[in-house]
């Protein structure tokens, strides 16, 4: 469990996908898609991981789950510590005695046990972090769909707009490597997602638990 914050690095891997024009919108028959103007622009781009990284809810969620994933780890460092307490206990008995023998088949016992359990709490705790991700890059999709139809933008590209450290090579590849080369800072509609979502989500009940509340980009 000591590298599962690293876990996360993996999971904004997967969700590298391009953004493009929800199916949300048909579920709203309701809504009717805004029309571009004449001269305005029909293509947007934004930063996923900015805005997971600027987005209030998801950041408490992940800080909840970190303090869970900390509790967790002290009990097991704690199991850990008595079960090789009660196995400096067998020395004071003879090998092959049945005092002997009983810690031992105990100890053998209560490590295959904490073993089982803490392959269980690293899947536990993994399918959370998979499900906070998936659940607020929903919501991300919901509000950009909502834009994007209020404002008839009829395509949104991904792009990174970190900043270039060119005494990283790795950043010096990403940069070079990046689908968009160039582009008009007014295409760039990243803040204004993160404003929204962070406002509308403000208000949704039991913001730290993750799945709970209706996420309503039209509020």
């Amino acid at each position: 469990m000591k590298n599962f914050q690293r876990r996360a690095v993996l999971v904004a891997v997967v969700l590298s996908a391009v953004l493009a024009q929800s199916p949300a919108v048909a579920q709203h028959p309701t809504r009717t898609a805004v029309r571009p103007t004449r001269g305005a622009p029909i293509v947007a781009l934004i930063d996923v991981s900015r805005i997971f990284k600027s987005h209030s809810r998801f950041k408490a969620m992940m800080d909840g789950m970190k303090a869970d994933v900390a509790r967790a780890e002290t009990q097991v460092k704690s199991e850990r510590d008595a079960i090789r307490k009660r196995a400096e206990e067998a020395s004071s008995y003879r090998k092959g005695t049945p005092d002997y023998k009983a810690i031992e088949e105990e100890v053998t016992k209560r490590q295959a046990d904490l073993s089982v359990r803490v392959q269980l709490q690293k899947k536990e705790f993994l399918e959370r972090e998979a499900k906070i991700y998936h659940n607020v890059y929903q919501e991300i999709l919901q509000e950009v769909d909502y834009y994007c139809a209020s404002n008839g933008i009829t395509m949104v590209l991904r792009f990174n707009g970190e900043q270039v450290d060119a005494n990283r090579p790795e950043d010096v590849l990403r940069n070079i490597n990046k689908p968009v080369v160039w582009h008009n800072r007014n295409l760039d509609i990243t803040q204004v997602v993160i404003d929204n979502l962070n406002r509308r989500t403000s208000t949704v009940p039991h913001a730290t638990r993750p799945g709970v509340g209706a996420y309503n980009p039209h509020r």
